[in-house]
């Protein structure tokens, strides 16, 4: 859902704090306001725990007959395989992700591990697809503006001369090729895929569980929703945060989902300093090295994880002129967003099957 990295940050009070308050989650508040309360549904099986920068929640919902037992095991596994998951891409870590920035770093060519080969190839389709609004080879960005490290942000912007030369550098690296299995050279890059990984983890998440036997499940990376099934005879019922949460607006929409697909939403508020009156935040526009102006929030609902990941940052980016056109060149047509001055947009693909707060008067676009 964003361009943020997945990094393996010390749990500290404040970043417990940041996540509670609203600056970290996308639709995880809403999610929360609509389930039951614990203990009601004997059939439901829920887990959550810290990792990938984030709070994650996996639910599965027990066929008749399967043992509850059996679907805490499952959940216990799948928090071992993300915890494992977040090692291996974490940009600023030790693994393999981080093994390869650092040989970049260096100036070296790198192969691109088979294990990391079929999300860097996804990567560079859709950055293809979205005319470069979406691009894991942003990391320097990231970093230069302080959003790498969640438990501390600037306190005022970098300089214009500073975010120029990490544009500059940027523009004249060479692209990532889906069908290429190493990279570089390439010193200015460094991979940060932040904005695909957790929609990918989602993915992977559900096979998983599909694959233990479980065919009911929702699993939900911090605003990164995925899930497959159903939670007994109904939908499972997903919310989506306001941007500008307080007392009259919490929950800004909810949605019943339809068998297996993903919900995501990136959003102004989730990483963000303030300086001299004005909001910074984490999502980052590639070709202007400044956070992209125009929208408060991006919700997109795609088959899977990583395009909804991925397409979610690139609409933002793309703005209230041209998410659209965004949309439609990688393949979306569920989504809505809300403009900076708080008017909403909906495409009539979704319109059709999600329900707005009742003061929200969405407009409706092919």
């Amino acid at each position: 859902m964003d361009v943020s990295p997945i990094s393996r940050l010390p749990f500290s009070t404040m970043f417990l704090r940041r996540l509670l308050v609203g600056l970290g989650l996308a639709a995880l508040f809403a999610w929360l306001a609509l389930r039951q309360p614990p203990g009601t549904d004997p059939r439901l099986v829920e887990r959550e725990f810290l990792a990938m920068g984030t709070i994650i929640s996996a639910s599965l919902y027990l066929d008749p007959g399967q043992p509850r037992d059996a679907g805490e095991a499952a959940l216990r596994d799948l928090e071992d395989f993300l915890r494992a998951y977040e090692a291996r891409w974490s940009a600023w870590g030790t693994g393999a992700l981080g093994q390869l920035n650092q040989a970049l770093a260096r100036g070296e060519t790198v192969t691109i591990p088979p294990a990391l080969q079929p999300l860097f190839s996804r990567a560079a389709a859709l950055s293809a697809a979205s005319g470069g609004r979406f691009d894991v080879r942003i990391g320097r960005l990231v970093e230069l503006w302080g959003f790498h490290d969640e438990t501390r942000f600037r306190s005022e912007p970098p300089t214009a001369d500073a975010v120029a030369a990490a544009v500059h550098a940027l523009q004249a690296a060479p692209p990532l090729d889906a069908a290429a299995h190493s990279y570089g050279p390439a010193r200015a890059v460094w991979l940060d895929f932040g904005a695909i990984a957790k929609g990918d983890a989602t993915d992977l998440a559900i096979e998983r569980l599909r694959s233990a036997g479980f065919a009911h499940a929702i699993v939900n990376l911090g605003g990164n929703l995925r899930v497959a099934g159903r939670r007994g005879d109904r939908p499972w019922r997903i919310g989506v945060r306001h941007p500008r949460v307080d007392a009259q607006h919490r929950v800004l929409a909810s949605l019943e989902t339809s068998g297996d697909e993903a919900v995501v939403t990136s959003g102004d508020y989730e990483r963000y300093f303030e300086f001299e009156g004005r909001r910074y935040h984490h999502l980052l526009d590639p070709h202007s090295g400044y956070p992209a102006t125009g929208l408060q929030a991006v919700t997109v609902v795609a088959a899977d994880g990583a395009l909804a990941d991925a397409a979610s940052t690139a609409l933002f980016v793309a703005g209230p002129l041209a998410w659209r056109e965004t949309a439609r060149a990688l393949g979306i047509d569920q989504a809505f967003v809300v403009e900076a001055d708080g008017r909403i947009v909906v495409t009539a693909a979704l319109a059709r099957r999600i329900r707005f707060a009742d003061d929200s008067m969405p407009q409706t676009v092919p």
